[in-house]
């Protein structure tokens, strides 16, 4: 086989490669659409009760990082070195 063949061959391998990834993309991106759309409604301008969810999650992780962070800087200062 001649370089020319393999990379010919390569090329082709790669863009059907390629298509079938783009395939598969298009097709998740319609199955997540179709599940997503009963949950998010179809205002545009209504909140779904999930991202107030969410951000409680965030703001009660932010809370005990921060509780946490405070007792070990505590902690480490209180510490004595001989």
């Amino acid at each position: 086989m001649s370089i020319r063949t393999i990379t010919s061959q390569l090329r082709e391998r790669t863009r059907s490669a390629a298509e079938t990834i783009v395939t598969v993309v298009r097709a998740l991106r319609a199955y997540v659409s179709a599940r997503l759309t009963p949950v998010l409604g179809d205002d545009s301008g209504e909140i779904a009760s999930w991202v107030v969810v969410t951000a409680l999650v965030v703001v009660a992780a932010i809370a005990i990082v921060t509780i946490v962070v405070t007792k070990l800087t505590a902690t480490a200062n209180n510490i004595q070195t001989p």
